[in-house]
């Protein structure tokens, strides 16, 4: 991702406030900010190159760049900082409470020592430890011709009165079964009355 053009600061000078020591050697760009607060300090060494418009702000501790160190411009330096010789921090990177090593190189853009927003992956749960959910189905099984039942072919009856009314009792007694189990259903998860089962719906 492109970084946003620097704006030029607002005032060409140099602004050092608290404990501060600046090497000699060191250079200092126009805009440069250096603050530290009460107990802190910043200590710059020789052959630092601090970039336009970067500011360092010591607190709870100390900020010190050993020789050679090289800050782009809008490097923002916070808390208790060490970065050690000849290392490179690309423009508008921001360091909080770090230790850079000697020779490393950040990106521009980067954001090192933010704690505040930690990645914590999630904790992944074995099957048995898991709890069944109650209306979950169970997964369906593939039915085979080996897994199904035989049903014997309804023998023919001679007298047609018998058949109909065979029909009529296992009709009414498929609506009643299933009118029953719904009423069950329900009674079990609104804790109600059972429903009684309609005699018009027999029909």
């Amino acid at each position: 991702m492109p970084l946003p053009p620097l704006a030029l600061p607002p005032s060409p000078t140099v602004r050092i406030a608290g404990d501060v020591v600046v090497h000699p050697q060191a250079v200092l760009a126009p805009g440069v900010v250096l603050w530290a607060e009460a107990g802190a300090s910043i200590r710059i060494g020789a052959g630092v190159c601090v970039g336009m418009g970067s500011v360092i702000h010591a607190h709870g501790g100390a900020i010190t760049l050993h020789e050679g160190v090289n800050l782009g411009a809008g490097v923002l330096l916070i808390g208790q900082v060490t970065v050690e010789s000849h290392a490179c921090i690309g423009a508008s990177a921001t360091v909080m409470d770090t230790k850079v090593p000697a020779g490393a190189v950040v990106a521009a853009g980067s954001l090192l020592g933010d704690r505040s927003r930690r990645w914590q992956p999630e904790a992944v749960s074995s099957p048995a430890a898991t709890a069944e959910d109650p209306w979950q189905e169970p997964p369906a099984r593939p039915e085979t011709a080996d897994s199904l039942p035989e049903t014997p072919a309804p023998s023919p009856s001679e007298n047609p009165a018998q058949n109909q009314e065979q029909n009529q009792n296992n009709k009414s007694s498929t609506v009643v079964y299933g009118q029953a189990y719904v009423s069950q259903m329900f009674a079990k998860m609104f804790r109600t009355e059972p429903l009684t089962p309609n005699p018009d719906h027999e029909n």
